[in-house]
């Protein structure tokens, strides 16, 4: 099970006849009197964000695995152009879905309409809805696949044709794709799921260009996953003290904020840092070359996460449990008994501002560090 939004399954709910009437055309359609068996064309959709689709790779390398000569086709945000390794799907089709970039109404509905026309054209064998979201799995049934699988956690279950298994109690994000994997009989057993970002050759040359650093994103898709600025320049403070390269990332948008919080450095530490800025791939290999980063709850940390990096991420707002990067190297910091948590990451209402992310790292003048400093 993962938290889930409660108004949608409550109007998911009431809407529960339209959908069992739905479901009943789709079964009564031609398409569904095809052969089950014959997995030649698969669709698969996740819309969310940067961190959902990196941990979506061992799914895509198990579906490919079992499926070689099938079309995989992705419908995901463009993001993941840059995210999803090669040979592992034939096509992604970018769809920004309104309900996780806001679009307006309008806007959004017709996005909708025209994914469903391109896609009602190619007859599908098999749908694969990785969120259990009834948004999704509506759009998903509209396009016509034969065989539709997916959870239903948010309701829509007359929608699909195969309804994975939910016993109910929270797990990670990872876990969902792996028990998807393992319904459609494709994950070996005892395997592990680790998602794992690989340079391609010409990127590893690129990448041996540049110097090895200790580096900083304090940048996050909601704002409450963001660390206080003072907290932040404490951190910052402690290691350009020391004598190693510091590289603090400036994600779009960010750079105001950025440039005010490294106003509040001593001229002489603001001469160490280096500020970097750029496209998404580049940004995945110039990770690659850090010798430790210090991130938030955010897609750059798990994709640090996926490729091996040392990698401290910070948690205030969010579960860690459920949503934590996956990786060998990875430490979690977060605050224990914040009785707020999870909250809607945008609007705090914590007597106490922002309290799950202050005093996560305190001044090492004061003797104390709540943050393992370490070294690089």
């Amino acid at each position: 099970m993962k938290l889930i939004n409660k108004r949608l399954a409550t109007a998911s709910k009431l809407l529960s006849p339209f959908w069992w009437l739905l479901g009943l055309y789709l079964y009564a359609s031609p398409n569904s009197k095809k052969n089950k068996l014959s997995i030649k064309s698969i669709l698969i959709f996740d819309f969310h964000l940067i961190g959902d689709i990196v941990l979506l790779q061992p799914f895509l390398a198990a579906i490919r695995s079992c499926y070689p000569q099938a079309r995989i086709v992705l419908v995901a945000g463009p993001w993941s152009r840059d995210i999803v390794g090669d040979n592992l799907v034939d096509e992604i089709i970018f769809f920004s879905a309104p309900w996780v970039i806001k679009t307006g109404f309008y806007k959004g509905l017709m996005n909708c309409l025209g994914l469903i026309r391109r896609l009602k054209t190619i007859d599908w064998d098999l749908g694969i809805e990785i969120r259990g979201d009834v948004r999704q799995i509506l759009l998903l049934s509209l396009c016509g696949p034969i065989r539709r699988v997916g959870f239903a956690f948010t309701g829509g279950k007359q929608l699909l044709s195969d309804v994975v298994p939910d016993d109910g109690s929270y797990a990670h994000l990872a876990n969902h794709h792996q028990r998807i994997a393992e319904f459609l009989g494709i994950w070996p057993v005892g395997k592990k799921y680790l998602p794992q970002l690989i340079l391609k050759d010409s990127e590893i040359r690129e990448a041996k260009k540049i110097p090895p650093y200790v580096g900083f994103h304090f940048g996050a898709s909601l704002p409450l996953r963001r660390l206080p600025d003072r907290e932040s320049l404490v951190l910052l403070t402690h290691w350009l003290k020391k004598d190693v390269p510091v590289v603090l990332f400036v994600p779009p948008g960010d750079a105001d904020r950025l440039n005010q919080l490294i106003s509040g450095l001593p001229v002489e530490l603001s001469k160490n840092l280096a500020l970097w800025s750029g496209g998404l791939r580049n940004f995945v290999v110039m990770l690659s070359r850090a010798k430790r980063l210090f991130l938030m709850d955010s897609g750059p940390a798990h994709i640090a996460a996926a490729l091996g990096i040392r990698t401290t991420v910070i948690f205030g707002s969010n579960n860690s449990e459920l949503v934590r990067p996956l990786g060998a190297n990875v430490e979690i910091v977060e605050k224990k008994n914040v009785p707020c948590r999870p909250c809607n990451q945008r609007n705090c209402h914590h007597p106490q501002k922002l309290f799950c992310m202050t005093g996560l790292v305190v001044d090492e003048n004061n003797g104390e560090d709540n943050i393992n400093f370490g070294e690089a």
